[in-house]
């Protein structure tokens, strides 16, 4: 992992701040220095706060986080937000993670091993450890988007269990930690959403509607901001379901319509066929 000092300084006079304004509370302003003449690279506590305050990502500054193992990871994110485990375990078989060094390799790691655990295996003991491994750390910051998806994973195992006032904690968590994220890339803006989707599929599964809407509410604010598709049907389809739950009848066959139309759109053909008996039993006779 290197720093970019020059990208640093870069973002910084972009903003118009001093060293001394941008390492207020932060660092030490020759910290800052070192950091823009010497690419010296402080705790990555200090890191993440500086990107906070610029409004920037860790990749904007940092040069070799992963360790050329991001198209792996790629492909296995795809297939853990569309639920497809069981191929998300192939294909991270198929690192050899035992000789990876990089701290950044290792959390996307045990993030994706802690969904296959419960997804491919049915070994919610075994996601606990993994998500444990992601949550403990010592720089994780309240901005940071594995403390959110660890929590969503916690609250999935812990239901898995049966433990549902573990489930409700770790809910809330990931929760509060979604309400002051800020993201800046594709790739993290789509991660805030499959989470905001995975709360509302568990808070279903714990029949508490309110709060599947509300989180169904918040990830269709962003995708619709953003002009985008991304989990669009699967959304509302969630939507019609906590409304049918609310016995909100005439809002349910709405919602639901519209996931049956988006899912054409976006070619999803098991919620087609999903939503294709669903839709008719709610049409009057």
């Amino acid at each position: 992992m290197r720093l970019l000092g020059d990208k640093l300084k870069q973002y910084r006079k972009q903003k118009n701040l001093s060293q001394q304004e941008l390492a207020e509370g932060i660092c030490t302003q020759a910290t800052v220095s070192l950091m823009e003449k010497k690419n010296k690279v402080p705790s990555i506590k200090i890191i993440l706060q500086i990107c906070r305050r610029l409004n920037v990502s860790l990749e904007d500054i940092l040069a070799g986080m992963g360790s050329g193992l991001d198209d792996q990871f790629s492909r296995v994110s795809r297939a853990v937000r569309f639920g497809d485990y069981h191929g998300a375990d192939r294909l991270l078989e198929q690192m050899d993670m035992a000789s990876v060094q990089n701290a950044f390799d290792r959390e996307r790691y045990h993030y994706y091993r802690g969904f296959i655990e419960i997804g491919a295996r049915q070994r919610p003991d075994e996601a606990i450890f993994h998500f444990n491994l992601l949550l403990h750390r010592s720089y994780r910051m309240p901005w940071d988007l594995y403390a959110i998806v660890g929590n969503v994973g916690m609250a999935a195992a812990y239901l898995e269990r049966k433990e549902y006032e573990k489930v409700h904690y770790y809910l809330r968590e990931a929760m509060t930690y979604l309400d002051n994220y800020e993201w800046h890339e594709e790739e993290e803006f789509k991660r805030l959403v499959w989470a905001r989707y995975r709360i509302a599929q568990l808070y279903l599964q714990l029949e508490q509607p309110q709060l599947v809407n509300e989180n169904v509410a918040a990830a269709l604010q962003v995708v619709k901001q953003q002009d985008s598709l991304y989990l669009i049907d699967v959304l509302y389809e969630l939507k019609g379901q906590a409304e049918q739950a609310l016995l909100a009848t005439t809002a349910a066959k709405r919602s639901l319509a519209i996931a049956q139309t988006l899912a054409v759109v976006t070619h999803n053909v098991a919620l087609q066929q999903r939503l294709g008996q669903t839709v008719g039993s709610l049409l009057p006779d």
